[in-house]
């Protein structure tokens, strides 16, 4: 039977072999990065949770059991450490601004208004979802994870990933017709 190549790598690095951590870190980082920038909102602060994800995946890589996948496991100290943080800040908008500007490709301005009030309105809502809810959210939207991966990174059962998900959405719905005025 043929290792999956993550886990391969991933023994190397539980071997020391900091040419492996390297190409984990090559591997892993953008997408990893794009994660922790749509959780914290501020690239300095990706920038340090990223070094610090991968600063603990070097220290306690002998903890992976492989009981989840190697991205499951770094995911999960990614999401334990943005958690922290935006504790430490009490911040949990999620900031899509630069996704937006990149979508307009035009200097339509009656275009350009409308996609920034629609990032406007859907980074405000996201700051009334619970910590859990704004990951599964981010994760299952941002990060196109299924829910089966997603359970596991933020500690709960798949249902339970499932119940957060559309919970934050009925949240953001809610919120979105309370501001634009649509009650019902």
């Amino acid at each position: 039977m043929i290792k999956n190549p993550d886990i391969v790598l991933f023994e190397k690095v539980q071997s020391r072999d900091s040419r492996a951590f390297d190409e984990l870190m090559r591997g892993y980082s953008p997408e990893l990065y794009s994660f922790i920038l749509r959780m914290v909102s501020n690239t300095e602060d990706a920038q340090d949770i990223l070094q610090d994800t991968f600063v603990r995946v070097w220290e306690k890589s002998h903890q992976f059991k492989g009981k989840s996948s190697v991205k499951t496991w770094i995911f999960r100290i990614a999401i334990n450490l943005s958690y922290t943080h935006l504790k430490k800040r009490k911040r949990w908008g999620l900031s899509i601004l630069d996704e937006v500007k990149a979508l307009i490709s035009g200097s339509d301005p009656a275009r350009e208004t409308e996609y920034k009030f629609n990032a406007d309105l859907l980074e405000s809502s996201l700051a009334y979802l619970t910590p859990r809810q704004h990951a599964v959210v981010v994760a299952r939207i941002y990060q196109d994870l299924p829910f089966a991966q997603i359970s596991e990174a933020v500690g709960c059962s798949e249902n339970a990933a499932k119940v957060h998900f559309h919970e934050g959405k009925k949240r953001i719905e809610s919120y979105i017709k309370k501001q634009v005025g649509q009650d019902g």
